[in-house]
């Protein structure tokens, strides 16, 4: 196609998610350069539709671009991890000290958003228990009955599930059970859901620091190994 060739937000945003799983299943790696002319050919789109997809991640912070050397996969420092996280315990803490007034239909969401983490797991579908840990952890920020707190949430949506792919991929590999990682978002569902804001502000705190953790190993293995 030539570049020319015109343009819709749908198909800019068609080819953004395409590129987007491309990163996620890692066919294209963190740090890798994002050519307009190979996606164009590897995606059958123009490229004014590639450079509108890369603008589109880039808002998501999933793509940058840098001077003279153009779009790249984003990587992702200590420190960005350490900021990712910060947000999430100032979030879901405050979805658990909420939990005693939130709203029926807010518990109604956050039950079947564990009960579709669940099934994922249990299912041994990587991406869909990506999917599902994201709408968990935003039912848990849903409690605050914030539509802002929501709004903030869903924006580093797409950065949350790049590292979480991290930590599914490194999961798989030491071999924990989908039992293993159903009980320890259950402890978290039936504190909130008992309305105990100790016991729950406890789980989402260990829960996160865990996994703040893991991640943080997997960048300084992967840095040690480059």
């Amino acid at each position: 196609m030539t570049e020319t060739t015109s343009s819709t937000p749908a198909a800019a945003e068609l080819a953004a998610g395409r590129i987007r799983e491309m990163i996620f299943a890692g066919s294209i790696a963190q740090g890798s350069r994002l050519r307009e002319i190979a996606l164009t050919e590897m995606l059958g789109v123009s490229r004014r539709t590639v450079r509108e997809a890369l603008l589109l991640l880039a808002e998501q912070r999933l793509v940058v671009h840098e001077r003279h050397r153009g779009a790249m996969v984003r990587t992702f420092s200590a420190r960005d991890v350490r900021d990712l996280y910060t947000v999430r315990r100032t979030f879901e803490l405050e979805g658990a000290r909420n939990a005693p007034f939130a709203s029926e239909e807010a518990r109604i969401r956050l039950t079947a958003a564990f009960e579709r983490l669940r099934e994922a797991l249990h299912a041994g579908e990587s991406r869909r228990t990506v999917a599902a840990d994201l709408q968990f952890h935003g039912a848990v920020v849903g409690l605050t009955g914030s539509d802002r707190l929501m709004g903030f949430y869903e924006q580093m949506s797409a950065e949350m599930e790049m590292v979480l792919v991290m930590i599914r991929d490194d999961e798989e590999e030491r071999g924990a059970t989908a039992e293993q990682l159903v009980s320890e978002h259950q402890v978290i569902h039936d504190s909130l859901m008992a309305r105990n804001v100790v016991e729950a502000q406890r789980a989402v705190l260990a829960h996160i620091d865990i996994y703040e953790q893991l991640v943080l190993e997997i960048l300084s293995e992967a840095t040690l190994a480059a």
